[in-house]
């Protein structure tokens, strides 16, 4: 099964030059904004009067007639300036739009079961983990004849067809379930695999792939929209690390070697042959949180991913919450400076799955003031952005009225 998602400007959307002529208009909007247009947005960071060149000047001093033209030019563009300021402000006080449809290509003997599999995996896609309240959903869905959550499906050739869910009909019923999901963004996990072959111990990375074990392995993060780190097992990687400390799970003792690629977390795999089977033990490690795996399976590459997958279902059990009804929260946000920053900020917090939209409330120098819609009552709305590296701010700015308060961190800048 292969997910077709990607970015926020391609995700659910076909790459015709609709989408494309879009995103690029939203960028070239946001260059005149950061260069000529933040000025007239009252009470934003940066603001700046548009200074005359000296040949403005010059035209100026050429009397009487010449300042009436040039006044009569400045006011055609600050009309101007004016217009595109209410546009992009327009633009910026509208909510990023998450990707409406997740396209899924699935391989399976039919129609029906290409359905099954590819709700399943639509899902735990959403969710971030499987787990038995999922499955369930999962069934009765599927007995349900009022499938609406499932917007076209197509064959592509024998056994294969490619589905398109509607994603926000998904998040939905997840949340009427009451099915547990990974609230915040996914961990960028570093991958350590070493291979036991004929007594020797190969540490996997990007300039080594045996049996096609990365590959595969980024197939099963891709399909979870999990960003997964390869390391390069250079001299530097071979030189600090030691294979003994994945064989045995000693998370701790890669955690120095492993800042190089500044990963949110540790995936360490053991693959090991006894006769025509491939043994894989996984030790995943995030925010003090350690899980294990053990698995088997045919081939070194179905293995680690068997095992990569387990170990992630373990950890979403602990990490995941429930979406009650949606409720609106204002959290400002400091250290935010202009709106390329701005709209980092909005574009990082709409893709966590608990937010499911983001507004401005209030401009405020340095910062910004955004109701967040989620399904997360105040305090576990504060645990999940605490979570994601936004530090708590005590004291609110003057004039800001919010229901929380948070420094931006600088990742995010």
């Amino acid at each position: 099964m292969v997910a077709t998602g990607g970015s926020p400007c391609k995700t659910g959307l076909r790459n015709g030059a609709p989408a494309v002529l879009c995103c690029l208009l939203f960028d070239v909007l946001l260059w005149v904004v950061e260069r000529q247009v933040v000025a007239q947005v009252s009470g934003f960071p940066g603001r700046a009067a548009l200074i005359r060149s000296p040949e403005r000047a010059r035209r100026g001093c050429a009397g009487p007639g010449g300042r009436a033209a040039e006044r009569h030019r400045d006011g055609r563009a600050g009309w101007l300036q004016r217009g595109i300021a209410l546009l992009v402000l327009f633009l910026l006080l509208a909510t990023p739009a998450r990707a409406a449809l997740l396209e899924l290509m699935v391989d399976a003997p039919g129609e029906d079961a290409a359905v099954a599999a590819g709700l399943d995996e639509a899902l735990v896609r959403i969710a971030g983990f499987r787990s038995p309240a999922l499955s369930d959903l999962a069934e009765a869905m599927l007995a349900d004849a009022d499938r609406d959550w499932l917007r076209s499906r197509e064959r592509r050739g024998a056994g294969r067809f490619l589905l398109a869910f509607d994603r926000a009909r998904l998040r939905s019923a997840l949340q009427q379930a009451q099915v547990p999901v990974w609230a915040g963004s996914r961990p960028a996990l570093l991958a350590w695999v070493v291979l036991e072959r004929e007594d020797r111990r190969l540490l996997l990375g990007s300039g080594m792939d045996e049996a096609s074990v990365l590959a595969s392995l980024r197939d099963w993060a891709a399909g979870r929209e999990l960003p997964l780190l390869v390391p390069l097992a250079d001299l530097e990687d071979r030189r600090r690390i030691h294979t003994a400390d994945i064989v045995g799970g000693v998370t701790e003792a890669l955690v120095e070697p492993s800042r190089r690629y500044d990963p949110d977390g540790l995936l360490l795999l053991h693959l090991s042959q006894r006769d025509d089977r491939f043994r894989a033990r996984a030790w995943l490690s995030h925010r003090g949180h350690e899980v294990q795996a053990d698995t088997a399976a045919a081939s070194a590459a179905a293995a680690a991913r068997e095992a990569a997958a387990q170990a992630m279902d373990r950890l979403g059990a602990r990490v995941a919450r429930v979406l009650v009804a949606d409720e609106s929260t204002l959290v400002g946000f400091g250290g935010v400076a202009g709106v390329a920053e701005l709209q980092r900020l909005r574009a990082r917090l709409g893709a966590l799955e608990a937010v499911d939209s983001v507004q401005i409330r209030q401009l405020l120098p340095d910062a910004v003031v955004l109701a967040l819609s989620s399904g997360l009552d105040r305090r576990a709305l504060a645990e999940v952005l605490a979570g994601e590296g936004f530090a708590d701010a005590d004291t609110p700015r003057d004039g800001a009225e919010t229901d929380l308060w948070f420094r931006t961190p600088r990742g995010t800048r």
